[in-house]
């Protein structure tokens, strides 16, 4: 009896609902640049790479983008394999409007190789989310229930996959100024 008794206590009437709360972000937005001798097909043999990468820096500067706002990265190159002597310059920010700025400037060897963003979270903000989209949940639960003849009741589970740091690829332009937090929740039905 005390099997069958655990048993049933176990398998209890319960509705499975997704919460969803969409909240504004600020993500930080980081551009890899290609600074190479691989990328200078003419005038390669009377280039070398300060002259290339000075040029480009002088460009960007009259853009109103400050050397120091780059920073280099000699050993990712290094790990491409490249013959030819180069470096990646990374730029990053949170404005949009500065990053099409560093990305319109063009230069003679410099080839653009990888553009993110990069979503951070407090753990009082992942608190505040998840609270919201517990909220949308326990409504759609009552709802559900209530065409059903039942009420919901206490929580059985509660699920959050969600990363306190995201980091997506922005090649193809994918909007960043808002995204779902999503959470599961099961309640038991009465």
């Amino acid at each position: 009896m005390t099997t069958l008794k655990g048993f049933s206590q176990q398998n209890k009437n319960s509705i499975n609902v997704t919460g969803v709360h969409t909240i504004k972000t600020n993500p930080t937005y980081t551009a890899s640049m290609m600074v190479s001798l691989n990328n200078v097909y003419y005038d390669s043999q009377t280039m070398s790479l300060d002259e290339i990468k000075s040029n480009y820096i002088n460009k960007l500067a009259k853009e109103g983008i400050p050397n120091s706002s780059l920073k280099e990265n000699q050993l990712q190159y290094d790990l491409m394999g490249y013959e030819k002597n180069g470096v990646f310059l990374e730029f990053k920010s949170n404005s949009v409007a500065e990053m099409q700025k560093f990305l319109k400037v063009r230069s003679m060897g410099v080839s653009k190789l990888e553009y993110k963003y990069e979503i951070k979270f407090t753990e009082k903000q992942i608190a505040d989310y998840a609270k919201g989209a517990f909220d949308n949940a326990k409504k759609k639960a009552e709802a559900i229930a209530k065409k059903l003849g039942k009420q919901v009741g206490p929580i059985i589970s509660f699920t959050d996959n969600n990363a306190n740091k995201i980091s997506q690829s922005w090649y193809y332009g994918n909007p960043t100024d808002s995204m779902d937090y999503n959470i599961s929740v099961s309640f038991e039905l009465l």
